[in-house]
């Protein structure tokens, strides 16, 4: 197979069409490891490593930027493939999303090839690992985050495959993942024996099996419920179709009937062990002053439902705002002639008994649909276009809810995409997880699949149990391993108790966060410095 593939490359590698059909090869390995064949991940980048090789080792001109360019098509395969399914949410806007993220992912390649150029080449491929990890790492905190397509992520769909990550969060599966890769490439283009490939690819395999069947749940077990009302959210859950920008006349519910919908599934279900309820995102979708939250109708119903049951507490996904008056006290805050300036949220809230409303402001939002990136630069310059007033407000600070002594993470749809973001829920207390959420946005598509087995890895960094409450589906209960219990089917209205629990352990993970990627940027850079300095003295 090495001298087939190895007779390949001598005779080929000087065509024009090869560095275009490598590049489309890495982007379509890439792409469908995230839909089921996750192990054609470890070779998805072969490829391009490839690319960059002959590149570096031709007589052409511009070379970086030609390394950029296939990466970048490589790159806007991965994503295209990744998560086509956007398209149902954003039709042709779609190819911005792809285009721009594939855009910043490219400058790992860029980044690498430079410094082995630099440096030589001595740092045999390392310098590409802590290129794109760090890459990875500023793509969490930015404000053009979109870590969706972060290598370790892809361990998700096979969760018994990923328990260390309660040493190395999802950063651990990225470290691996590259690792393989240069071993697959160092083997078809220098022939390095497969047996070192064998034992990399394996060890980790093992221990994590080892890990999943020896373990045992940690905690007091807690009765919890999850409800599903299955309310579309282009034709029923609000006025307007946000596919057709039509009014939804015939199919409309109002925020009167979708409260009765949920109040009746979680009557219908709960019983004297149910500690919490759970409603997914915006169930309350008729905006909540937070000042006066009991003047919403809808949460009057709620909070006289749950009277009849002070032994538990609802976390319901909600539509809230906050009015500040003549100041702007935050950079996403709106402006109206009648009040002034407020701000709009993404909220969870908290019903108990004849307790004050509390809320959580979602924080992570999503880029575009509910973030403006950069707003200081970009908002006036939407605002002189006619676009949108702002983003969402949001709160920086996690918060957790109590129900006596048991608190639960409120985690809102997106959030759950980010591991070291989520410890902060347990470093706050949070003894078990819960993820409210609307994906019907994206039909019932490998979206909604995808972002379910993103709170498997939650589950595993933390060793939490996970309750979780969507709009459409799947709610489910996850356990402290990542497996996915009791689900609710997408599209099925339904309410389910189970038991989550309650776990007061700290994981390393959650102690450490992604120290893996924080050494990898450190590393990156030093590569860098390194090199220049050699190469300066050298000149000399």
């Amino acid at each position: 197979m090495r001298k087939f593939l190895y007779d390949f490359i001598v005779a080929n590698s000087e065509k024009k069409w090869y560095p275009w059909v490598l590049a489309l090869l890495s982007g379509v390995l890439l792409g469908v490891s995230w839909h089921g064949l996750f192990p054609l991940v470890f070779i998805g980048f072969v490829p391009l490593l490839e690319i960059e090789r002959v590149i570096a080792k031709s007589d052409t001109r511009f070379k970086g930027w030609r390394v950029y360019g296939f990466a970048f098509l490589a790159l806007f395969t991965f994503n295209t493939i990744g998560y086509w399914w956007l398209w149902y949410a954003s039709s042709w806007t779609t190819f911005s999303a792809w285009g721009a993220n594939a855009a910043l992912m490219a400058l790992p390649f860029l980044a690498f090839h430079h410094t082995r150029r630099i440096s030589n080449g001595k740092y045999f491929h390392l310098d590409f690992v802590c290129w794109w990890i760090a890459f990875e790492y500023l793509h969490l905190y930015w404000d053009f985050s979109w870590p969706w397509l972060n290598l370790g992520n892809v361990l998700s769909f096979t969760p018994s495959l990923a328990q260390w990550y309660e040493y190395t969060g999802t950063f651990g599966g990225t470290l691996w993942i590259l690792l393989l890769n240069i071993y697959f490439f160092s083997f078809m283009v220098s022939g390095r024996k497969i047996v070192s490939i064998f034992f990399l690819a394996t060890l980790p395999v093992c221990i994590s099996l080892f890990m999943y069947y020896n373990y045992e749940e940690v905690g007091t077990p807690t009765e919890v419920m999850v409800v599903q009302p299955n309310i579309d959210c282009y034709s029923e859950k609000f006025k307007f179709n946000a596919r057709t920008g039509e009014q939804n006349i015939q199919t409309y519910m109002t925020p009167e009937e979708q409260v009765k919908r949920m109040i009746a599934l979680s009557k219908k279900t709960i019983t004297p062990s149910t500690k919490f309820i759970f409603w997914p995102e915006t169930s309350i979708s008729k905006s909540i002053d937070e000042k006066y939250p009991d003047r919403n109708s809808e949460v009057s119903k709620a909070r006289k439902f749950m009277q009849k049951y002070p032994y538990a507490t609802l976390i319901s996904g909600a539509d809230t705002y906050k009015i500040y008056g003549d100041s702007a006290l935050s950079t996403t805050a709106r402006s109206s002639k009648n009040i002034g300036y407020y701000d709009v949220f993404n909220t969870a809230l908290r019903v108990h008994n004849n307790d004050p409303i509390t809320f959580y402001n979602k924080s992570q939002l999503v880029i575009g649909v509910e973030a403006i990136p950069f707003p200081v630069i970009l908002k006036p310059i939407i605002l002189n276009f006619g676009g949108s007033s702002g983003g969402l407000g949001r709160q920086e600070e996690r918060a957790i809810f109590y129900n006596d002594t048991v608190a639960v993470a409120p985690i809102i749809c997106y959030e759950s995409v980010y591991g070291e973001y989520v410890t902060d829920y347990v470093k706050k207390g949070a003894d078990f997880l819960t993820v409210i959420t609307n994906d019907g946005w994206w039909n019932d598509s490998p979206g909604h699949t995808q972002h379910l087995a993103f709170s498997s890895l939650r589950a595993i960094e933390t060793r939490k149990s996970v309750a979780r409450s969507a709009n459409t589906g799947i709610s489910c209960f996850i356990n402290q391993r990542g497996d996915i219990l009791q689900p609710i089917a997408y599209g099925t209205m339904g309410a389910e108790v189970g038991n989550v629990y309650i776990n007061k352990e700290k994981t390393f993970y959650t102690l450490y966060g992604d120290y893996i990627a924080r050494v990898a940027a450190v590393l990156a850079f030093t590569m860098l410095a390194v090199g220049i300095t050699r190469k300066k003295a050298l000149q000399i």
